[in-house]
């Protein structure tokens, strides 16, 4: 109990991280509030700093500012300015003056901050004080990420884009009824079985691939293989006992995701209606109360540019979504054989879902 009680604790604090910035309209200095980012250990200019004139306004005889940074780098300039002194180069206290305030926002120009803590992901605020005036900037430094790619094969090409997977248990006449259905309609389109059967038959075909895991592994963990075992930027989701039929048009789900920033998209099983839910986690009063799970059937409104996709945060397990996306959520192995709901909680403020219409399949 202890540990669930810290782990909460943590998770809370993890959630929590941004940091609640109030600007004072008031405050003569020009600064960036957002965009300044820099990988670890590489300088950054801090554009668009400066202190603002305007005609009432009475400067003093030496015009100062200073600079200070908290705890993942320092301040130093990239060149120097006529008349203007600068002192704590390369410190996390940078103080600038001059008898011009022309020089002194020349100077400000050249300011970098430079990244001296590593860290993958994390942000700093740079104060920037001049009188009796403060602002804040923050500063990302985040490591540059490799883009994940994928061949895609001939352009338009489905079989390119979207690899089917299922996992099966106890239902090898149903299982093999779908593989039949997609060989009908998608007849080069790889699928993925995970099997945790006793005793296995076999299904491996020419584009078909049959993995087999130890008896009762459980969904999550055939998920997680099937997952796996994905090259193509978009996966399908199949329950074992679907069937394809002529309305499973994957061509319009794999549309939706090319032209939107959808991660999932799902479509209509058997006589069902549309599937959507509004899901979300309320805290409790108290640190140590955890979370309420709160759902109900509902959307919220519609896809731009997609009047027949409604966005939501639980769809049905018909789905086609983008491979690393989905990856990145994963899927608990300890769910063995009841998980409906528990993927939708890991995704939920992590992937973004729509339910379609138009898009059937046989159940």
């Amino acid at each position: 109990m202890i540990r669930h009680e810290q782990n909460l604790l943590f998770f809370r604090k993890e959630s929590s991280k941004e940091t609640l910035l109030i600007v004072n309209g008031s405050v003569p200095l020009s600064y960036p509030a957002q965009g300044v980012v820099v990988a670890p250990h590489e300088p950054v200019y801090i554009p668009g700093k400066g202190v603002v004139t305007r005609a009432h306004d009475i400067f003093p005889h030496l015009c100062q500012v200073q600079l200070l940074s908290a705890e993942f780098g320092v301040l130093d300039i990239a060149a120097t300015v006529p008349n203007v002194n600068v002192n704590g180069q390369e410190t996390t206290s940078l103080t600038i003056s001059s008898t011009s305030l022309s020089h002194l926002n020349r100077q400000l120009e050249f300011v970098v901050y430079i990244s001296t803590v590593f860290d993958i992901d994390a942000r700093e605020y740079v104060h920037f004080v001049y009188m009796q005036h403060k602002a804040i900037i923050p500063i990302i430094i985040r490591v540059r990420k490799p883009p994940i790619l994928y061949d895609t094969g001939k352009a338009g090409d489905i079989n390119d884009k979207v690899t089917a997977i299922t996992k099966t248990f106890k239902r090898y006449s149903s299982v093999r009824l779908l593989l039949r259905s997609i060989q009908k309609y998608y007849p080069r389109m790889r699928v993925v079985v995970a099997d945790d059967n006793k005793p296995i038959e076999d299904l491996q075909s020419e584009h078909v691939d049959h993995y087999v895991m130890p008896f009762a592994s459980g969904w999550f963990g055939g998920r997680n293989l099937a997952v796996s075992q994905v090259i193509t930027p978009y996966l399908l989701w199949l329950d074992d006992d679907f069937v394809f039929t002529e309305d499973t048009k994957l061509e319009i789900m794999a549309g939706v995701l090319d032209n939107s920033n959808l991660d999932v998209v799902s479509g209509i099983a058997g006589e069902m209606n549309l599937v959507t839910t509004r899901m979300e986690l309320i805290p409790g009063k108290d640190d140590d109360d955890g979370y309420c799970i709160h759902h109900k059937s509902g959307n919220y409104g519609q896809v731009p540019g997609f009047p027949d996709c409604y966005l939501t945060t639980k769809v049905y397990n018909f789905f086609m979504g983008r491979s690393d996306e989905i990856r990145s959520v994963g899927f608990y192995p300890a769910y063995s054989r009841y998980a409906d709901r528990e993927f939708y909680l890991e995704a939920l403020g992590r992937l973004r879902m729509a339910a379609c219409k138009g898009v059937h399949i046989g159940h």
